[in-house]
């Protein structure tokens, strides 16, 4: 049976609630919020959205959204265009092929992994903007910027797992 216009609408618009949601917080991220004095540290936004939809619902934010959401990033960040989708095309890569770890595991291991995802994803940022800019990032802001993405993936990983349930219920 074909389905109706409006079931294929209802589907369409589920499958782009992960990337709007992800472009979403990408456009708030940038807003700067730092005082004059203060060093600048940015959560890693785009890595925890391409991170958790990975892990959880591989299907739900393919390559072309993981690109995106990089090129935006880019364009918003003022970063070399071309590393933000280089950086999450590679780690949507790298947990989409090892989705099997993943399966049936405690979030204190998506979380620890995600530690491990979001320093390799730092540095290869952090390297390719120096080589392509000519100067190195300050390791206080690169350590900052962990710091406040670790402590944000429990918050941003709630709020998409509230996402989740709402698009795999059935209307």
């Amino acid at each position: 049976m074909r389905p109706s216009f409006w079931q294929t609408l209802d589907h369409l618009s589920r499958r782009l609630v992960p990337v709007g949601l992800s472009l979403l917080l990408v456009l708030l991220a940038a807003v700067p919020l730092t005082a004059p004095g203060f060093l600048r540290a940015e959560p890693m936004i785009s890595v925890l959205c391409v991170y958790y939809w990975a892990v959880h619902r591989p299907d739900m934010m393919g390559y072309f959204g993981g690109f995106t959401l990089g090129l935006l990033e880019d364009i918003l960040m003022g970063t070399p265009m071309g590393v933000g989708p280089l950086v999450l095309l590679t780690v949507q890569w790298v947990i989409v092929t090892q989705y099997r770890f993943f399966v049936g595991k405690p979030f204190m291991v998506t979380w620890w992994v995600l530690g491990l995802v979001a320093l390799g994803a730092m540095l290869v940022k952090a390297l390719a903007v120096a080589m392509l800019n000519g100067h190195l990032a300050a390791p206080s802001a690169l350590a900052a910027s962990y710091a406040i993405t670790m402590l944000l993936y429990p918050v941003l990983g709630w709020l998409f797992g509230r996402a989740q349930i709402l698009l795999d219920k059935e209307t």
